[in-house]
């Protein structure tokens, strides 16, 4: 349905919700077959069913406007047929998250902002339920296998048909009808303010005449999964990094990662440089970032994509960094963020196992600190690295792979430039605790490499 429709029917509601008039006579007990009779004075031209979908969807907007009439609208949603309610707002659902996917969301974002943006986690059960409907009703021939793979990581509830769900969703939920209806609210109003986003996926329908596809830094398992051996094998390393209650033992199997990245994007230039052919172009990939400390963790990934060879963009209302590069470089960017991150947090457990007497190491300052830190010495060892495997390779084969390193490089920016315009930096919000930022430092420092073992062939 159009917004111009949804206004027009909004407006209708909400007119008649202020008047105190019943929903409509005509509707769910009138014949198809027969014409309807013209309305009299006072009487809606629509459907019960229709009716209270626009006012749903009225309702909706007030409440992500804070306006007055959500209350009033809610009420009136209250005196309605429960049975009427439930199917009107089965098809406003529906009819959102498509527009959802068409604005831009993948499903594993949708998934996430549901459990971050509902008010309730009711309401993020029946957007997930919603989710999971919209599926039940596409051929997965018609899908992008990525889309596929979301959905099938995401655990959705079972359905078993496109009507009834919200019925059923309001049976298990047990709440007052009130306390229903605000749900229904909640979940509407979520769907409906989301931004757009930059399409990183073909439209489900629409598979295969999409973006390009990024491997994927997650395995997949399955018939016809893709592999892809470089990321096999920095997935296997930076496992094992984080597996090892051995700090020596996970540095070296994080440096020995982030030194097979280097030398894969190298190998790649030189054949670049070779062939003369560029049949690759920039792609953008969406992290999550997750509170707390939100901008400690997306510098982490700025400082870990700046080391790839990639731009990170951090949109803080949303949560999610977008990482701009060559497919390769994305996705060991994604995988070594993700390994760093978790190897931070146990560092941080560590540190405030060993932290004297009287610090505050559960403090957020404390926290913040360290994770900055951290995250900025990680960019000097990650630097380093890479400046020992630039060393080795030019001594083998010459500095013929940096002009096209540098002019890979500047085709990140401009797609940077294109894409988000001119960003702003500002400061991490990390308050200053000495003691955090010293252990988170330390850390790092005892993360530091030995260049013997990194500059030659990576193993486990």
């Amino acid at each position: 349905m159009g917004k111009n429709n949804k206004a027009r029917r909004a407006a209708k509601a909400k007119t008649r919700a202020q008047r105190g008039n019943g929903p409509s006579s005509w509707g769910s007990n009138e014949n198809p077959g027969s014409r309807r009779p013209p309305p009299t004075a006072g009487e809606s031209r629509f459907t019960e069913t229709e009716d209270a979908r626009g006012l749903l969807w009225l309702t909706a907007q007030a409440r992500h406007r804070r306006d007055g009439f959500a209350g009033q609208g809610l009420f009136r949603l209250t005196q309605m047929a429960p049975d009427v309610v439930d199917r009107a707002a089965e098809a406003a659902l529906l009819d959102e998250v498509d527009s959802v996917w068409i604005r831009g969301w993948q499903p594993s974002e949708l998934h996430r902002q549901a459990r971050l943006g509902c008010p309730t986690a009711a309401g993020a059960r029946l957007v997930h339920l919603a989710m999971a409907t919209d599926h039940v009703g596409r051929r997965s021939v018609t899908l992008d296998q990525r889309w596929i793979s979301q959905i099938e990581g995401l655990a959705l509830p079972a359905v078993n048909g496109r009507e009834g769900w919200v019925g059923r969703w309001v049976s298990l939920e047990g709440f007052d009808r009130t306390t229903t209806v605000a749900g229904m609210v909640d979940a509407l109003a979520n769907l409906m303010q989301l931004p757009p986003l930059d399409p990183l996926l073909p439209l489900p329908g629409s598979a295969g005449s999409g973006p390009r596809a990024v491997p994927s830094s997650r395995p997949r398992g399955g018939a016809g999964a893709e592999t892809n051996p470089i990321l096999d094998r920095i997935r296997a390393l930076l496992a094992m990094a984080e597996s090892t209650t051995f700090e020596a033992e996970a540095t070296a199997f994080t440096a020995k990662a982030q030194a097979l990245m280097t030398r894969h994007a190298i190998d790649a230039a030189l054949l670049q440089g070779q062939t003369g052919r560029n049949n690759e172009h920039p792609v953008t990939i969406r992290v999550p970032i997750d509170a707390p400390y939100a901008d400690a963790k997306s510098f982490l990934l700025q400082t870990v994509a700046r080391a790839g060879r990639c731009r990170s963009v951090f949109d803080a209302d949303l949560a999610m960094s977008s990482v701009v590069g060559f497919a390769g470089d994305l996705a060991g960017v994604e995988l070594l963020f993700t390994s760093l991150l978790l190897q931070a947090q146990t560092a941080l457990t560590d540190a405030a196992k060993r932290a004297p007497a009287g610090t505050r190491t559960r403090s957020q300052s404390y926290r913040s600190a360290f994770l900055v830190a951290y995250a900025g010495r990680i960019g000097d060892r990650l630097s380093e690295i890479n400046e020992a495997v630039f060393a080795e390779v030019e001594a083998e084969h010459g500095s013929a792979f940096l002009p096209v390193l540098h002019s890979r490089s500047a085709e990140v920016d401009d797609v940077v430039a294109e894409r988000f315009g001119e960003l702003t930096s500002s400061r991490v919000r990390s308050g200053y605790d000495p003691a955090g930022w010293a252990e988170g430092r330390s850390a790092a420092d005892r993360a530091r490499l030995n260049f013997g073992e990194l500059v030659g062939e990576p193993t486990p």
